[in-house]
């Protein structure tokens, strides 16, 4: 009888919106990450298919792989494309999209445990986010959730915000010199108002083959109100239990094949958007 195992891998990269940074973005092949960057430097889109290192049956579920798709994946991830709700799903539905997966779930995937399936275990990509936004204003911050490899389940999810009294970014910098935030939840919450989407939802599995549903890309909808005062703030998206209602309808769909996600909880939030508020300016 095969074992039923967590595969827990959370990805937590710093990525900075309208900024040209990235920090924790791994290079597995550095030949071929050169030969990216070369033709960029040059104003030219580096074109490749994907190796030949697993089996094409896995990936016949998704999309296309486009043949930029390593242009793209290291324009997103050095800063220059910020906007991720403007990347096609043809891009982020590709295991290849999340940093480490040559070097963390190549290996698993092309040598899986044979005593063992993965039951429950998700990724989040990226794992903090700097942005800038005025008073006033709305704007929209994405990241993405990933059933981890050799899961088989699916996964119900639902993800809340709060307004943690302190964070620090990693590798990123907010004001000048500032690498993390102390600010008051309860003044801080009536300053922002916030909305998730899609919410709650399922992941679905992600082994014996790639699925479409395996990867979902959220939206968190950020309003700052015209009181807000400049400064540097955090938004802090974790994990909570999806309402008893909407689990026992997956549970009836999905029967013994459905996991509730929540039960992966981790010391640091899945998701963390800072955000830096500058002065208003004066006419």
């Amino acid at each position: 009888m095969k074992k039923l195992v967590c595969v827990v891998l959370i990805m937590l990269v710093v990525f900075t919106v309208g900024c040209s940074t990235i920090t924790g973005n791994n290079v597995y092949d550095p030949e071929l990450e050169e030969k990216v960057a070369q033709a960029l430097a040059k104003g030219e889109t580096f074109e490749q298919d994907r190796p030949d290192y697993l089996p094409e049956d896995m990936f016949s579920l998704l999309p296309e792989f486009p043949k930029n798709f390593y242009s793209i994946r290291q324009l997103i991830r050095t800063g220059v494309i910020t906007d991720l709700g403007e990347v096609g799903s043809e891009y982020w539905m590709q295991p290849e999209f999340f940093p480490n997966f040559e070097q963390i779930g190549l290996p698993v995937l092309q040598n899986p445990p044979k005593d063992r399936w993965g039951a429950q275990g998700y990724l989040t990509y990226p794992g903090d986010t700097i942005s800038s936004i005025r008073s006033g204003e709305t704007l929209d911050v994405y990241f993405f959730v990933k059933s981890s490899y050799l899961v088989e389940t699916y996964q119900g999810l639902m993800f809340d915000y709060k307004f943690p009294a302190s964070a620090s970014v990693q590798g990123g910098e907010l004001s000048p010199g500032k690498t993390s935030v102390e600010q008051d939840p309860a003044k801080v919450a009536s300053y922002f108002t916030v909305k998730l989407a899609p919410n709650p939802f399922v992941l679905e599995p992600n082994f014996p083959v790639f699925r479409p549903g395996g990867t979902v890309r959220v939206k968190a909808t950020i309003t700052a109100s015209p009181e807000t005062p400049a400064g540097d703030y955090v938004i802090a998206f974790d994990t909570v239990d999806v309402p008893d209602e909407q689990e026992q309808d997956w549970i009836k769909k999905y029967l013994n094949l459905y996991v509730s996600g929540t039960m992966t909880k981790l010391s640091k939030p899945y998701h963390q958007a800072f955000f830096v508020v500058p002065e208003k300016e004066v006419n």
